[in-house]
């Protein structure tokens, strides 16, 4: 008894200390996450409206750290088991930042919101942006399609990184000089006003902060370092100079923490006679930042997920992440997605489950409450510092890598590293210029061609040639000296991937300079995969112009019963099929080409009627009248119906026959394999069954025939008593067998060389 209730608070304690230690691991995992992610969370809220003007940072910035607190509450209340943490993104503020001016540059806006009216105005239309892109994320999720959201290019998505965190840049420019905007600065110099060099010294100041050893920012973040550095700056300057000659400060945010919701706002926005001209800039701009935020989202929980060893639901978390930006957007906060630079330091520092978001938001709403008045004296142009070093970093590494390959390669890099390195330049360009979405829709559509172009390249998988690639048949050397020279009449085409719209043209005119040497073509459809009706009508056309100069197509790798030749069939291609030019296998479609050829060149073996006689065997060669009249008595002439079994797998092997007329086939299946396996053919003139008889082993395979035969059955007994009537026989009669073996084996060398060149 005693003993027990000794093991039972044992285990208690121990509960209580694991519990405990969580606790104060996700506390204090949440509160670092929360001081790393001010100066990401600041420098977003400088950019967000950056397009209305300067002197709206402040709001920015409380947009943003209300956003940390909201989605902090939302992941800690109903987030999954692998910790994330969201933030502001820089990247999202910049998709925002793009919104007013587009706004503002419709006749129907400077109408309906004139002067002082247009900034809050504008504000509204950017809430409302994030509002509609929390409500599409949470579609994607509620549909199911978080697998879909990360199917966009590896480049395209590099390129508009690269273009967002230039756009950043570019917007920040001005601000290291002590200007609002691009515009009051071109004004000031086309006025020949020359800037004030003390807001860049500032900036310098602060920018500089941001370089020192990477080991102290693990102790305080580098930025926030440089944000109090050029803040400690600006003051002490404004000591010697007048203050209107150190640039403008960021001001103070607005009154109160917690706002009221703007459902007012927005629906006055809605509803008034401007908006169906402002609603496709304003769906565009969602669409953007759902699309971008799922995609942050999601490579983030991928990452976080493999760290942690948990399972993760991606729409589950785009539904969280929607719901987060609609409770933004209602409290006028600005867009988030989870971040990849705070979830880490987070887990680093003990976090591990939903109460690390909620001692974020906490700590967050601490910052919001006690730093808020120091935050209006940072100065613009240390804020524009301070993001542009942070941005610089923050350049698709992926792109960067593959620049420096091409850079490295000295002529050796593939055509694909360049068209690759040409979209995201591209892409980047038109995000500065054109905007997200005509960046976003060009760098598809060249992915798209780009990708066409390479498919119809990479669908002809191998050309092989008869005169060295050769069927599983088994011929008289007479017909093998034919293939021999006449054989690159036949051509093999393997095929692999799609077949459809976008490469089969460039697939046709590869077949067609392939014909130009060659009167037989066997395409192999084994590594087929779709193939639509424009590929089909292709082939048919090529078809039809082989027939008009009588050449041949054979489709192999097509039964009978396939859904493939069912639709070839459906879609007008059905000539193959009627005229037994479709086939199971490449080899029966290349015997079948084969044939062809030994005809047109006299090959003597293509289907005879005549009977081969024995004289012209090659494993009777050198035997004189009278020891092969001695042979043919001791032979069993036999007769074979198509599809009759000659030969049994596993059967004493008593026997060989030798082939006078028709074609056998030769298959391995039975209880070893599902299914038949066809291995060989074989045609007049040759010996079959020889390797059982001389090793005294079972039969290795099946041998059926295939057309109406005709074999003489020589069995071992035979073979003893033509040896004792004719001395040396035997060996004359091995030495030919040996010696058509090793022609079989050097054919096939042969073909295995060609396959694997």
């Amino acid at each position: 008894m005693g003993l027990s209730l000794q093991l039972r608070s044992a285990v208690l304690n121990r509960r209580v200390m694991w519990d405990w230690s969580r606790l104060r691991g996700d506390v204090t995992g949440g509160v670092v996450g929360a001081l790393i992610a001010i100066p990401f969370l600041l420098s977003s809220g400088a950019v967000i409206y950056a397009g209305i003007g300067a002197e709206h940072a402040a709001q920015g910035i409380f947009g943003a750290l209300l956003s940390a607190v909201l989605f902090g509450l939302t992941a800690g209340v109903f987030g999954g088991p692998t910790l994330q943490l969201t933030t502001a993104r820089t990247s999202l503020a910049a998709i925002v930042a793009g919104l007013p001016p587009m706004l503002a540059a419709q006749p129907a806006f400077a109408q309906a919101y004139p002067g002082a009216a247009a900034a809050p105005a504008l504000m509204t239309g950017c809430l409302l942006a994030v509002l509609l892109s929390g409500l599409l994320q949470f579609g994607l999720g509620a549909l199911r399609l978080g697998a879909v959201v990360k199917v966009i290019p590896l480049p395209v998505l590099a390129g508009f990184v690269n273009g967002t965190a230039l756009q950043i840049i570019l917007g920040q420019v001005p601000k290291l000089l002590g200007f609002n905007s691009v515009h009051q600065a071109w004004l000031a110099l086309a006025g020949h006003a020359p800037p004030s060099p003390w807001p860049l010294g500032i900036a310098c100041c602060a920018g500089g902060l941001m370089f020192l050893p990477r080991r102290l920012g693990r102790v305080v973040p580098l930025a926030l370092v440089a944000l109090v550095g050029g803040t400690c700056a600006w003051q002490l300057t404004a000591r010697l100079v007048a203050p209107g000659m150190l640039g403008p400060l960021i001001g103070s945010m607005p009154a109160g923490v917690l706002p009221l919701p703007r459902f007012g706002e927005m629906a006055g926005f809605v509803a008034a006679a401007s908006f169906p001209a402002l609603a496709p800039a304003i769906l565009g701009t969602a669409l953007t930042l759902a699309l971008v935020s799922s995609m942050q989202t999601l490579l983030c929980l991928t990452r976080s997920a493999q760290i942690a060893e948990t399972a993760h639901d991606a729409n589950a978390e785009l539904r969280l992440q929607g719901c987060g930006n609609l409770a933004s957007a209602l409290f006028g906060g600005g867009p988030s997605s989870a971040s990849v630079n705070v979830t880490p330091q987070v887990r680093a520092n003990g976090g591990r489950g939903r109460l690390a978001n909620i001692a974020f938001a906490g700590s967050m709403l601490l910052v919001m409450l006690l730093v808020g008045p120091a935050i209006a004296l940072i100065p613009t142009s240390a804020m524009a510092a301070v993001v542009i070093v942070a941005t610089l970093t923050s350049f698709d590494a992926w792109s960067r890598e593959l620049a420096y390959r091409v850079s490295r390669s000295r002529g050796a890099t593939r055509l694909e590293s360049y068209a690759d390195l040409a979209i995201i330049g591209l892409v980047a360009v038109l995000v500065v210029l054109a905007g997200v979405l005509v960046a976003l829709g060009v760098g598809l559509a060249l992915t798209l061609l780009v990708f066409l172009y390479r498919s119809g390249e990479q669908t002809v998988r191998r050309v092989l040639r008869a005169d060295g690639f050769r069927s599983r048949t088994t011929r008289a050397e007479q017909a093998n000296a034919v293939l021999a020279a006449h054989g690159a009449g036949i051509v093999v085409v393997e095929l692999e991937g799609a077949l459809f719209f976008g490469c089969i043209e460039a697939v046709v005119k590869r077949l067609e300079a392939e014909l130009a040497t060659a009167q037989w073509l066997v395409l192999d459809f084994r590594r087929v995969g779709p193939v639509d009706s424009t590929a089909v009508m292709a082939l048919k056309r090529l078809d039809d112009q082989m027939r008009r100069q009588g050449k041949r197509m054979l489709l192999a790798h097509l039964s009978a019963r396939s859904q493939r030749l069912a639709f070839m069939q459906a879609c007008g291609f059905t000539a193959p099929a009627t005229e037994g030019r479709v086939f199971a296998d490449t080899d029966a479609a290349l015997h079948q080409a084969e044939e062809g050829l030994l005809a047109s060149h006299g090959g003597g073996d293509a289907l005879a009627e005549a009977p081969v006689p024995l004289a012209d065997f090659d494993a009777l060669r050198g035997l004189g009248a009278a020891e092969l009249a001695v042979v043919k008595a001791n032979l069993v002439p036999r007769a074979h119906a198509p599809g009759e079994t000659i030969l049994r797998e596993g059967e004493p092997g008593a026997s060989l026959f030798l082939l006078s007329r028709g074609w056998v086939s030769g298959h391995v299946g039975g209880a070893r394999l599902p299914e038949a396996v066809r291995l060989f053919s074989y045609g007049p003139g040759t010996v079959f069954g020889e390797m059982a008889l001389l090793s005294g082993l079972a039969r290795s395979a099946s041998v059926q025939a295939e057309t109406p035969t005709l074999t003489y059955e020589l069995t071992r007994e035979a073979l003893a008593r033509i040896a004792a009537q004719v001395p040396g026989i035997e060996l004359t009669l091995t030495r030919n067998l040996a010696l058509e073996l090793a022609s079989r084996v050097r054919i096939q060398t042969e073909t295995i060389r060609q396959l694997e060149a």
